[in-house]
């Protein structure tokens, strides 16, 4: 397994990130607030600002809250440049605001690396090239190209809404699914959610300059949804990135588990090549 390739997947399941054990097409997204103008020139100010207001308080009365997580999952991989990684076996465990440790498992279940991020690290261990990755948080920023915290990188894994600020436009209501956008600094944010209960069903993620070099798109598509703990949860998850290169993963949960003692073994070899 690649330095590269385990970046790229690590990104992908921190960004975010499902289907069983064969390769699946990834299909792009589409949101009417992005496309149409439908329902928004018959909308006041006023109107638009109060419902805004709603769509955010009931969206954010879903999030999934947490002091320990873990979970078991499968996964597939595929690049634009032919590269494709199937069933791959990923066991994921955090703490709150604390600790994200990643294991990830190629045929026959083989460990092929471990990721431990903490609010001020990020740590690879390669194990099928012998060779560790060690970087400060800025500079782990830069090697998985994500520039978010600890916290937005764990409420992403579990699926809560993330970069959704208090500016909301373009709403667009159809009887099914209610999208719209989010504005943040150098950032919109495009959300389709279910019209019944206020669960993300899609999210895309985008520079505003889109002409800017290596401005990047992500899309997320949630799909699934189970009650775990009283709260909704996508038990899969279809990742789409588009910067230099193209990725897609499919993310397929097995379990979750919620508040239960975890550990966070992270040994590095001393023989190890360190990066």
């Amino acid at each position: 397994m690649k330095q590269k390739a385990i970046l790229q997947i690590v990104a992908c399941l921190v960004s975010l990130a499902l289907f069983s054990c064969r390769s699946t097409k990834i299909v792009r997204a589409t949101f009417p607030s992005d496309t149409t103008a439908r329902n928004r020139d018959s909308m006041s100010r006023e109107k638009e600002a109060e419902l805004a207001k709603s769509i955010l308080q009931k969206i954010n009365s879903n999030r999934i809250p947490f002091k320990t997580f873990s979970a078991e999952l499968k996964m597939d991989y595929e690049d634009d440049k032919g590269k494709k990684m199937n069933n791959l076996g990923v066991n994921i465990r955090m703490q709150y605001d604390s600790i994200i440790w990643i294991r990830i498992g190629g045929p026959l279940n083989v460990e092929g690396a471990r990721v431990l991020i903490t609010k001020d690290s990020i740590k690879i261990v390669n194990r099928l090239e012998g060779t560790v990755t060690l970087r400060n948080v800025n500079e782990g920023q830069e090697l998985l190209k994500l520039k978010m915290d600890l916290k937005t990188l764990q409420d992403l894994i579990l699926g809560n809404a993330v970069f959704l600020s208090d500016s909301i436009s373009n709403i667009v209501t159809t009887q099914s699914v209610i999208s719209f956008a989010s504005q943040q600094e150098g950032l919109i944010s495009l959300f389709n959610i279910f019209a019944d209960d206020y669960v993300v069903q899609q999210c895309k993620i985008a520079d505003k300059d889109s002409t800017a070099p290596n401005s990047r798109v992500v899309e997320l598509t949630y799909g699934d949804h189970r009650l775990v703990d009283g709260r909704k949860i996508s038990y899969q998850r279809k990742i789409y990135v588009e910067e230099k290169n193209v990725v897609k993963v499919a993310l397929n949960f097995r379990k979750m588990v919620f508040n239960e003692e975890e550990s966070y073994p992270f040994p590095i070899p001393s023989r190890y090549t360190k990066q």
